[in-house]
């Protein structure tokens, strides 16, 4: 296992860089380039320009600014934001706890919820439970999550009153737990809409082909209590594709996070992102970017690792 994780990890690398040199011409495409977050200054002149520009190396060529910030990155040095002027290593990991605290949370009341929805949604197929469930999954699939974050707030922090509408705490202050889940509540429901929808159609389907099988029409003529027939057997074979959809999912939370923190004022690395590209802050870009991709390898990683634990003859291929 040691050595297969190796082997992966060391088959990602030239998938990074090639995600990274993608990153790094697509943000030097656009409108303005890298120096467009000094040219919208109106005290900045033409020379002032030029000097900057020739500070932070952009007047070099494209291969040459490529090497040098990858060089400095894998070092540790990810540059300096061009408008809060601090090491971009730091803005990012002050603000990744808060959207892995917020991932981990969405990730957490997707599966709750999930698990046993698509559990009950196969054992009671077409049924009214069944289609309930089926209709509910849909409607969770196509709402928007701008639109949901929105409704959330008009109805559970203007209309009733019960919930902050954004943040992670209040101004100032060490909240209690009690406190942060009050804030954490509407920014996971956001985020996990989807999620849930998607897992309870897929460990529905992936339960009702397991439970066509011979083997478990086998162990029903051989009186197997049927709750001991779905947990023990269908759901565990089942749970292997299930596992991995799951993973490779993951980094997905990532692209809703954005939007969500946006939406809730969440103090993560996704909101981080929004303003920066607002802002032009280049090099706070390349690094959030780059991150995201990280997580992406790392994430189908673990799918692989899990795929391997749950079904032993993946080892030996």
């Amino acid at each position: 296992m040691h050595r297969f994780i190796a082997r992966r990890l060391v088959q990602a690398v030239p998938l990074l860089l090639g995600i990274s040199v993608l990153a790094f011409l697509l943000l030097q495409a656009t409108p303005g380039g890298p120096g467009a977050a000094y040219r919208g200054m109106a005290n900045v002149s033409a020379e002032d320009l030029a000097r900057i520009e020739r500070e932070l190396g952009l007047d070099r060529p494209l291969p040459v600014q490529y090497v040098s910030w990858l060089v400095r990155f894998v070092q540790g040095d990810w540059g300096i934001s061009f408008v809060a002027r601090r090491p971009v290593l730091e803005l990012v990991m002050e603000r990744l706890p808060a959207t892995l605290m917020l991932m981990a949370a969405g990730l957490g009341v997707s599966l709750l919820l999930a698990v046993p929805l698509g559990i009950i949604a196969a054992v009671k197929r077409n049924s009214w439970i069944d289609h309930t469930l089926t209709l509910g999954s849909f409607v969770g699939l196509s709402i928007p999550v701008f639109w949901l974050g929105l409704m959330l707030i008009v109805v559970f922090t203007v209309w009733l009153g019960w919930l902050p509408g954004g943040g992670i705490g209040p101004p100032g202050e060490d909240p209690d737990l009690l406190t942060r889940l009050r804030y954490l509540l509407m920014p996971t429901l956001a985020l996990s809409a989807v999620s849930i929808g998607f897992f309870t159609r897929y460990l529905r389907a992936s339960m009702i082909e397991e439970m066509g099988t011979d083997h478990m029409m086998f162990a029903k003529a051989r009186g197997i209590p049927a709750r001991r027939r779905y947990l023990r057997h269908a759901l565990k074979n089942a749970s292997i594709p299930f596992v991995t959809v799951v993973a490779i999912h993951i980094p997905e939370y990532l692209v809703g996070a954005l939007v969500v923190e946006t939406i809730f004022s969440w103090p993560g690395t996704g909101r981080l992102f929004w303003e920066s590209a607002v802002r032009f802050d280049y090099p706070v870009l390349m690094g959030i970017l780059v991150l995201v991709s990280v997580l992406v390898v790392l994430s189908n990683l673990l799918a692989d690792v899990l795929y391997a634990q749950l079904d032993p003859r993946v080892r030996y291929g």
